[in-house]
């Protein structure tokens, strides 16, 4: 064998190799992402009672009520308003998102005030909960995070995904999507440092006729504090109609929603 079937020769072995041990995906993280999206039960309005379970660190409850309110504005933008029904001590405190957290501004009835919420403080735990603010009012999508996918097995695609804005409390998310009903199961969330902070759970869906997912209960477990937030929801009402002004700095103040 001359010098230059030599070569040939190790070139193919090379490229058997690679072949070999580089993973090639039938389906793309972008893809998988915009497939989660597409199969999320969708309507132009909705209205939600839910509770919210909070375990601290010793096991204690705190089982507080909400209705939730979101329109969904077009483009992937969707703006919300959360109101605690109960216990006391939360009755009525109401925050508003704007176009998928924006503008984001909470109502304080102890003070009869309303509070916008500075940019700085998003990443802060919305009311004593494990969700921060821009949790509450944003998404997964691809247009928020550069999105890889690592790993697949028979019933999940394993994807990282890396925020776009640098001032993110994370510094990358792994979440589990499921492969035959394109819902995520689990998110991760990583600090700045790499370490494992918070672990989000879908603990019960709905498959509606369409094959799209509604999510019915939630488990998200912060690991550094050792604290709980488990929100289940109890009743749906899809497109409602709600007045134009109804997502309004105005309408959180009111004593009934």
């Amino acid at each position: 064998m001359n010098l230059m079937k030599k070569i040939l020769s190790l070139m193919v072995w090379g490229l058997v190799i690679l072949i070999g041990v580089v993973p090639a995906w039938a389906i793309t993280a972008d893809e998988i992402l915009d497939e989660v999206e597409a199969r999320t039960a969708e309507s132009e309005t909705q209205k939600a009672i839910a509770k919210m379970i909070l375990v601290d660190s010793k096991g204690r409850e705190e089982v507080r009520e909400v209705i939730m309110y979101a329109k969904d504005e077009g483009e992937d933008v969707i703006s919300i308003i959360v109101r605690f029904l109960s216990p006391a001590d939360v009755k009525n405190v109401t925050l508003l998102s704007l176009e998928g957290g924006e503008s984001m501004y909470l109502y304080m009835p102890a003070y009869k005030k309303v509070r916008r919420i500075a940019s700085s403080e998003k990443s802060e735990k919305f009311m004593g909960t494990d969700f921060t603010y821009d949790e509450l009012g944003g998404s997964y999508s691809r247009e928020d995070y550069d999105s890889t996918l690592i790993e697949e097995t028979e019933e999940i695609y394993k994807l990282e995904l890396i925020p776009r804005d640098e001032e993110s409390s994370y510094s990358k998310l792994l979440m589990e999507v499921d492969k035959e009903k394109f819902y995520f199961r689990r998110i991760e969330f990583y600090d700045k440092d790499g370490n494992l902070w918070k672990v989000m759970e879908i603990l019960e869906i709905e498959e509606e006729e369409d094959g799209t997912i509604t999510v019915n209960k939630i488990d998200l477990t912060d690991l550094k504090e050792n604290h709980k937030t488990i929100v289940e929801m109890e009743h749906i009402e899809r497109d409602i109609p709600l007045p134009d002004n109804f997502f309004s700095v105005r309408t959180i103040q009111r004593p009934e929603l």
